[in-house]
This record gives C-alpha cells, sequence and structure tokens, in this order.
C-alpha cells in the first residue's frame, strides 16, 4: 500500500473533516484537532493565542483533570499551537489511548466558558512568554519581518498579539472568538499512527465535534484553495526604483538577528515544491550560498536557517541569520547582495540536482515522527485543498522540479526583498 493511499479523508454530515495517515502497527498515535481560523480572523489581536491557552488548561464539564493533565496521565504528552491561519490542539499517545485523547481534545475544542481565575492566570502566562519574545532579538524579528512585509493587514501582525493586547484581553472576547469559529465546516480532525480510519471517522461523529451546527458558511466557501498567485494579498508598495524594504527594531545587548525574505507561494500554489529547492539553494546545506559565505569565508554568523511558510492565499520566505551587533548592517546589505547575485547568476544543472535531493530528503526526514507528518498534513490538505497529499506525493515534485521552474521561483521570491532587523 503507498503512503498516499494510507491517506483517508471523510466528511461528516455536519462537515467535519476528518482525515487519517494510517501506521499499521504503530505505537504511537498524533491526534489533532484543528480549527481553521487563526490571529488573522481576529478582532482583538491575541484572542486566538489566549484561548489556545485556556482550553488546555481547563476541565471540561463532568471530567476531574485539566486537559493537558489527563493527557500526560495516559503517558502522552499534548500541547496547542497558534498559527496565522489556525489554532491546532494536539496529543502524542500511545495508540491504544489515542481515540480516548481524540474525544478529549474535542471537548477542549468546543469549549467557549471559562473560569475568570483560569483566564487571570494563563493571561499573566501569555504576558510573560510574550515578555521574553520582546527581550529577545532573534524572536521579535520576525514579528518585525511579518509587519514589513504585510504592512497593516492581519497577516502581519504577531500571533501572539503584544502585551498591550493581552492586557486589554476580555473572557468575552475569547468566548465570542470561540462561538463564532468553532463550528462545523472550521473543524476538522487530523490523526496519524496506528489508529485505523474507519475507528478515527467513528470516534469523532461519537464526540463532542458532531454536535457542531454551520452557523455559518462553511470553510470551503470562506477559504477557497488560492489560485496559483504569488502576491494575493495586496502588499505594501516599494518606493519606485527601490528592490528591497529594510525596517530595524533596536533592543540593547551584544547580539543582533536579521531576517531576509519575502513574499512567496500558497499552498496550492504549484510553484511552491520549486521554491523548496530554491531555499536549499539560498540557505540549506553548508555549500548553500549564504552559509558558504556568510558562516564558512566570513565567519559572520554561526546561526543561519531558512523557512517556507505557505498559508491558504499567500506564503512567505525568509532566512534568519544570528550575528553580533558591530556586523548587523554588514550581514543585512551583504544577505540581500548575496541573494540578488545567486538570482542572477542563476545555477548549474548538477547544483539544483543536488539540492533537489537533499530538499526532497528534508521533508521526509521533517515528518519522520508522527506529530510532524500531522501538522505537515493538516497544512497542505486543509489549508491547501490537496486532501490527497502524502509526504511522498511532496517530496516527488519536489524532486522533479526542473532548473527552469527552479530559476523561475527564485527571480519571483526575490523581487520584492525584505529586509527586518532586531538588536543593536
Amino acid at each position: 500500500m503507498t503512503a498516499a493511499a494510507e491517506i483517508v479523508g471523510r466528511v461528516l454530515n455536519n462537515d467535519i473533516r476528518v482525515l487519517t495517515r494510517h501506521r499499521p502497527g504503530a505505537e504511537i498515535t498524533t491526534v489533532s484537532v484543528w480549527i481553521l481560523a487563526g490571529s488573522r480572523d481576529e478582532t482583538s489581536p491575541g484572542t486566538a493565542h489566549l484561548f489556545e491557552h485556556l482550553v488546555m488548561q481547563a476541565v471540561p464539564p463532568g471530567r476531574k483533570m485539566r486537559v493537558i493533565d489527563e493527557i500526560e496521565s495516559y503517558g502522552g504528552e499534548g500541547n496547542a499551537t497558534t498559527a496565522r491561519d489556525y489554532v491546532v490542539l494536539y496529543a502524542r499517545v500511545p495508540t491504544v489511548d489515542a481515540l480516548t485523547v481524540l474525544d478529549l481534545l474535542a471537548e477542549a475544542a468546543t469549549a467557549t466558558e471559562f473560569a475568570p481565575v483560569l483566564v487571570e492566570a494563563e493571561r499573566r502566562v501569555v504576558l510573560e512568554e510574550l515578555r521574553l519574545a520582546e527581550a529577545d532579538p532573534t524572536d521579535i524579528v520576525h514579528d518585525v519581518f511579518f509587519t514589513a512585509v504585510y504592512g497593516d493587514h492581519p497577516i502581519g501582525r504577531p500571533v501572539g498579539g503584544s502585551p498591550a493586547d493581552a492586557l486589554r484581553l476580555t473572557a468575552a472576547e475569547v468566548t465570542a472568538w470561540s462561538r463564532r469559529h468553532v463550528r462545523a465546516g472550521r473543524i476538522a480532525v487530523v490523526v496519524t499512527g496506528g489508529v485505523t480510519p474507519a475507528a478515527v471517522t467513528a470516534a469523532t461523529a461519537r464526540s463532542a465535534l458532531a454536535g457542531l451546527s454551520v452557523t455559518h458558511q462553511s470553510a470551503r466557501a470562506d477559504r477557497p484553495a488560492a489560485e496559483p498567485s504569488p502576491l494575493p494579498i495586496p502588499l505594501p508598495a516599494m518606493a519606485p526604483g527601490v528592490r528591497s524594504r529594510r525596517r530595524d527594531h533596536p533592543l540593547p545587548g551584544d547580539t543582533a538577528a536579521v531576517v531576509l525574505g519575502g513574499p512567496a507561494f500558497s499552498l496550492a500554489d504549484p510553484r511552491l515544491a520549486a521554491a523548496e529547492v530554491v531555499m536549499e539553494l539560498f540557505a540549506g546545506g553548508n555549500t548553500s550560498v549564504l552559509v558558504e559565505q556568510l558562516r564558512t569565508n566570513l565567519g559572520l554568523s554561526y546561526d543561519i536557517w531558512g523557512d517556507l511558510s505557505g498559508y491558504h492565499d499567500t506564503g512567505v520566505w525568509r532566512i534568519a541569520i544570528t550575528t553580533a551587533v558591530e556586523h548587523r548592517d554588514e550581514v543585512a546589505g551583504l544577505a540581500a547582495d548575496l541573494v540578488r547575485s545567486a538570482v542572477a547568476d542563476g545555477w548549474s544543472d548538477a547544483r539544483v540536482a543536488v539540492a533537489r535531493r537533499r530538499a526532497a530528503g528534508l521533508v521526509r526526514l521533517d515528518a519522520e515522527t508522527s506529530l510532524d507528518e500531522t501538522l505537515l498534513l493538516g497544512r497542505h490538505a486543509l489549508l491547501g485543498g490537496s486532501v490527497d497529499w502524502s509526504v511522498a506525493e511532496y517530496a516527488d515534485r519536489i524532486a522533479a522540479a526542473t532548473p527552469q521552474q527552479v530559476h523561475d521561483a527564485a527571480v519571483s521570491m526575490a523581487d520584492q526583498l525584505v529586509v527586518a532587523t532586531a538588536g543593536g
């Protein structure tokens, strides 16, 4: 049986989507509940992030333990993540307990009422999290970067909001966000591991999710898969003759962080696979252009990494570089010049072939655990509209990208460079 054939999708009567990647015999299974709304869907910034905290720390009605404590009681580990497009609750547990924990996460995701004492306690936790992020140049620089790329659009806001945002949030706003977005059409279940698709579908149909009604248009009407387009969201215009935008965020300390990147491709865009190869050529392995020059030849940075993020209607690519404060401006300028020169000069077919193999291999490595594959499958299948998506199929597409496709993707990506710095 191929990897693609083992991914079975179901839609229940109330439009709850269910995806299962069956790994027969797996002793560990990851279960997850997805809410297809995130920080970009907030009226008050930070609401989705606080909701994520609350549901994992709350005690669901009729239960005696907090959600996270009950997951751990089964010998598993759980967590939740807020992103710009979604909130996901997940747990990695022994397969024998997977359906029980799925039922627990379903109850957590559908919570709408939260005790004032819990709201106040988690607000303090969120404030501490945001405070630490604001003081760390390697963390806050990504918020600076997204704002520079997307301007005033909600996708450019920090995912967790700001400390000032958190202080203003009320329990009523979290409840309103939950009631608006936790509904049929915007909820999905993704499971990877030893549980069969039939068992996952049946368990979902018995869970708290089955009681959700379609109070608005379904998510597929709200969020159609984007047509291939690099810039579906209007971006801040570059000044005439200017090929890049820069934003600096001063911070005390002896470390500076630089992020270079720009708009890229949505999860539905067929150019995404070629862009994975471009990222490998820019800042992937030891021979990539930025690692070779900034680290190996010049010794300006020890930590260089790249990331390609797709959303349902747009995407972004970025390369993060840590350096000393006194080298911040040199690194920022040199990195932009190196990217432009690499795109202008192009890469040999042999170099592209090596980058293709490594990029395809890294996708497989990134999905080695059931949790990693669950998160990849959820993003591509639910937000990208590729219901038959699989790691193997995506790796094959990356490996099949032609030198011309890679070059075209690189030209598009380097067309509007954005540089963000923090520190110094």
